[in-house]
């Protein structure tokens, strides 16, 4: 790739001559914007996740890895552990926020994540609710 910088006038004509004279290689020519007069706010997707259940080595790497195969990073999160009423096992609690910047993978789909998190579940014998968050109810985990 080659940027060069020419009058506004000469943009037409250079293009012409790069398609008519350049044999062997493909060529295109591209208006560009100062990249400095552009703003840009990426726009985010929120999810809300929820894992609760028996403590098990390594489940935040496991819940934290569906999320990052379908490109979502954990904004926020908070843990917590609780001794079971019966039983001395110790009960665990992930909460937090899981985000997307747009534009969203063509592939991306929801239901497949949500599927993925309670095949986990199912797998870890936890609960896991994950679920799309609106910008009306996007509460922060603190």
């Amino acid at each position: 790739m080659m940027q060069v910088e020419i009058p506004e006038s000469k943009f037409h004509g250079l293009q012409q001559q790069l398609k008519n004279d350049v044999v062997g290689l493909s060529t295109g020519c591209f208006d560009a914007v100062d990249p400095k007069l552009i703003e840009v706010e990426p726009q985010i997707v929120l999810g809300h996740f929820k894992l609760s259940g028996a403590d098990n080595p390594g489940i935040v790497h496991k819940l934290s890895s569906v999320l990052a195969k379908h490109s979502l990073t954990i904004a926020h999160m908070k843990t917590r552990q609780d001794e079971a009423p019966f039983g001395g096992t110790e009960l665990f609690t992930m909460e937090g926020e899981a985000v997307a910047y747009h534009p969203l993978a063509t592939h991306f789909d929801w239901t497949k994540v949500n599927d993925e998190l309670q095949e986990l579940g199912e797998s870890l014998n936890c609960d896991i609710n994950f679920n799309d968050m609106t910008p009306d109810d996007q509460v922060r985990v603190a």
